[in-house]
């Protein structure tokens, strides 16, 4: 078994879409399905990832009648190291993904099933860990919430309302959005803004809420000041 960077190229799949996705602002990623595309939203938002290669490399090995053929996992995941010796760290090594929507690994499975052994084999031969993601662990409530977040994150706000809301919330703790608005503003003009700020403000994690939960005036708030929190979309997966 060996591998080679002669990765394939992103074409239509699944009878889906395909594209680019802007990663961070500081790089473009293919992906060949929305099941990807969602795939990635939920690493860009996840701090602790640090890289993300599609399509990183093709892995050639022979199939149960001894002919030549190929595997090419999806992703390949960098994580930063833990900032302190927690539980974290053994989720620290890289990941190499499959995605597949849940009704192509339903029909498909039996033809899957070798490649992903040999996806297996080359991760743990490769200090690494390998994962299946499908619908399930990728289209959550959590996903959702961050989708919505995400339409605010190059919105341009008003640094000194931005001042304003830290504060309060430095000043009272946990509080919910409703309290919040009414207390800072008057108008529902002003609080319509500033929602959207504060939504931002999540997105840059300079604010933190239970994305498990749904997203509405009754959810909870708090400042992140501690440097050390990491909320992590993977760190109860492995």
């Amino acid at each position: 078994m060996k591998f080679s960077h002669k990765n394939r190229k992103i074409g239509y799949t699944y009878g889906s879409l395909s594209g680019a996705y802007s990663f961070r602002g500081e790089k473009s990623l293919s992906f060949e399905s929305k099941i990807e595309r969602d795939f990635l939203t939920l690493l860009e938002f996840d701090d602790s990832v640090i890289e993300v290669t599609e399509q990183p490399f093709t892995i050639e090995y022979e199939n149960h009648n001894g002919r030549p053929t190929t595997y090419t996992p999806d992703f390949l995941i960098e994580f930063k190291s833990p900032l302190t010796s927690s539980s974290y760290s053994a989720y620290r090594k890289s990941l190499l993904v499959e995605v597949k929507p849940h009704d192509i690994l339903k029909k498909k499975f039996l033809d899957l099933k070798p490649k992903f052994q040999i996806g297996m084999r080359f991760a743990k031969a490769n200090d690494m860990v390998f994962k299946i993601f499908s619908d399930s662990k990728i289209r959550t409530p959590k996903l959702k919430n961050i989708q919505m977040i995400a339409r605010y994150k190059r919105y341009k706000y008003c640094l000194n309302e931005e001042s304003r809301i830290r504060e309060h919330l430095q000043n009272v703790g946990h509080t919910r959005l409703d309290h919040l608005l009414c207390f800072l503003y008057v108008t529902e003009e002003q609080r319509s803004i500033a929602l959207g700020q504060i939504w931002q403000l999540v997105w840059n994690k300079q604010i933190g809420c239970d994305l498990t939960l749904p997203l509405n005036l009754q959810t909870v708030v708090w400042l992140k000041i501690d440097e050390t929190y990491e909320e992590g979309v993977f760190n109860d997966r492995f």
